[in-house]
């Protein structure tokens, strides 16, 4: 019984992986995010933890704003923004395979030259600082989810493995947002750390 309880335990903790008929594995330990705890990029998490992140610039476009896109970012009809979607590897970890999926959109009147940014080293959060636009307020919004297909084919998962989705709003101290985003986190590989204080 002593065995059994330090099995579900380490199970429990994402240290075990159980697969009935086949017998019990050692996980490779689950990323900690810190995103809900800060407003923090990634490039940044990563140096902090001692990880050497890698990112993959899926694409960058200027386009005309959903209707779901102008409501987050408080845009008229027509508007245009620009989109920009990458995944994100952590060296040594997983055998190279995405830990995170990224979507974020920009006003183009408040960052018009972003198209014209390599972000395959340059962190987002850096460059919106360095064009006097840093990001002082988030709202976050965790969900776990499905994923869509063409993001569970760049996380390299299967379409039923469930994703964290992360839908996020970033806003200027004058508290118009500059920015709107919708993150996948591969369940399997990922954890969050949130801390209230009160």
């Amino acid at each position: 019984p002593t065995i059994r309880q330090a099995l579900d335990l380490l199970e429990q903790e994402g240290r075990l992986i159980r697969i009935k008929g086949s017998g019990t594995f050692a996980a490779q330990p689950r990323v900690i995010h810190e995103s809900t705890r800060f407003i923090i990029g990634y490039q940044e998490e990563s140096k902090k933890n001692h990880k050497l992140l890698s990112t993959m610039v899926v694409s960058m476009e200027v386009e005309e704003a959903t209707e779901l896109v102008s409501e987050m970012l408080r845009l008229c009809c027509g508007e245009k923004v620009t989109r920009l979607t990458r995944m994100r590897r952590l060296e040594n970890m997983y055998n190279e395979a995405p830990v995170v999926y990224t979507t974020v959109y920009v006003p183009l009147k408040l960052f018009p030259d972003m198209a014209q940014v390599d972000f395959t080293n340059t962190s987002f959060y850096e460059m919106l600082k360095k064009h006097e636009l840093p990001v002082v307020h988030s709202i976050q919004r965790l969900e776990v989810r499905v994923p869509p297909v063409e993001v569970a084919a760049g996380l390299n998962i299967t379409p039923f493995e469930p994703t964290i989705y992360i839908m996020s709003l970033g806003s200027l101290a004058d508290g118009r947002p500059i920015e709107y985003s919708e993150s996948y986190y591969p369940a399997s590989r990922s954890m969050f750390r949130i801390e209230i204080n009160r």
